[in-house]
């Protein structure tokens, strides 16, 4: 079984709705996967964004549960795969003394997955592609 963890700044929309995706994904195609999301930025415990969780439901995947989780709560070397959704996030996690060979840039060939956070729902929804398709393609490098 592979852990990963997917982490951005608050936990709020682009981690929950990578870890969302990736538990689809990993549903659907029976592979031995555990997926978690966190923030760097963030107080464990709150709701996520109220787009994020309606975007995902549009494509049958149901993130309304999640709660916003603090990355210095975890064990990082727990993980076998951490995704950071920007290199911001990534020299954070470094610096926290996560292993960096263990860490990668989801959405790495175009600079990382941009933040929706404050935008209007159709921007959360091309975020949520946008991380799909990255969640899908990094699923058959690990």
């Amino acid at each position: 079984m592979k852990n990963i963890l997917f982490v951005c700044t608050g936990n709020t929309c682009r981690s929950p709705m990578a870890q969302g995706i990736c538990e689809k994904i990993v549903y659907d195609n029976d592979l031995p996967v555990k997926c978690e999301s966190a923030g760097l930025s963030t107080v464990s415990g709150y709701p996520i964004s109220a787009f994020a969780i309606s975007v995902c439901s549009e494509i049958g995947v149901d993130i309304s549960r999640y709660k916003t989780k603090n990355v210095r709560e975890l064990d990082l070397s727990e993980y076998d795969a951490i995704f950071t959704m920007s290199p911001r996030h990534k020299h954070a996690l470094i610096a926290l003394g996560a292993n960096p060979y263990k860490i990668w840039l989801l959405g790495a060939e175009t600079g990382g997955i941009s933040d929706p956070y404050g935008m209007d729902e159709d921007t959360y929804r091309k975020c949520r592609d946008e991380i799909y398709d990255a969640v899908n393609e990094s699923l058959k490098e690990i």
